[in-house]
């Protein structure tokens, strides 16, 4: 299973959870270009996207990017929450950040709104993610939980060869910490983490860098795993 995350075209706001400019439409397409030259003529495509508008616009524009030529086997764009963005708990229930951000500058001093204004404000100054990597949240979900959501997603998924998700780039910046050890920075919009797993490891790809961890054994359902738990090896990436 080969799952190729990619961060979603520009928005026109992140007050709201609002669409792609017409910028972030071309990035969408043009990243759909190099799948559609890139990827196995004949192979079979899924179309993902996190729920939101911005991906679900970025998805849309892929696909239809991908039909051109009819080289693929092609599904439709489908929502997939596995692949969403990190969750904020308000009350006990969960919400996208935008979701939260006008809720958070009139609730006060309650923990989640305090949380959410914090993130905002980094967001102002210009790193919200490095911010949610750095600092210890309660009501925000941790990198931690965030990576290992997307890497059982991509191990729990089936016959499909190949599984385009158009997500957030805080997660996929989380995958790429995970796998370097180290923060890669933001992911350009439209830019694509690639996870390849294959009896119970995973390859996660970044700007050509490609490195093979073992997936934890919970994560697949398995009793056992080889030894060298924790291990990784750094690899060329695949052209």
């Amino acid at each position: 299973m080969i799952v190729h995350l990619i961060r979603h075209g520009e928005t026109s706001s992140y007050a709201t959870d609002a669409g792609l400019t017409s910028l972030g439409i071309e990035q969408a397409a043009a990243r759909g270009k190099v799948l559609r030259r890139t990827l196995p003529e004949g192979a079979s495509v899924q179309i993902g996207y996190a729920p939101t508008q911005r991906t679900r616009q970025t998805a849309t524009v892929l696909r239809a990017a991908l039909r051109k030529e009819g080289k693929f086997r092609l599904g439709n764009c489908v929502a997939m929450p596995e692949f969403r963005n990190l969750q904020v708990r308000v009350d006990g229930v969960d919400h996208e950040p935008t979701q939260v951000r006008a809720m958070a500058s009139t609730a006060g001093e309650r923990g989640w709104a305090v949380e959410a204004r914090r993130f905002w404000e980094a967001h102002e100054r210009g790193d919200a993610m490095g911010f949610w990597l750095t600092t210890p949240l309660l009501w925000h979900e941790s990198p931690a939980d965030v990576v290992a959501r997307f890497v059982r997603a991509a191990v729990g998924r089936g016959s499909t060869e190949h599984l385009v998700v158009a997500t957030h780039s805080g997660c996929m910046r989380a995958i790429v910490a995970w796998a370097w050890g180290l923060d890669p920075g933001e992911p350009a919009n439209a830019e694509e983490v690639t996870l390849v797993t294959d009896s119970g490891r995973i390859d996660v790809t970044f700007r050509d860098i490609t490195v093979n961890l073992e997936v934890p054994g919970e994560w697949v359902c398995e009793a056992e795993l080889s030894e060298g738990c924790g291990k990784s090896e750094v690899v060329v990436a695949r052209e």
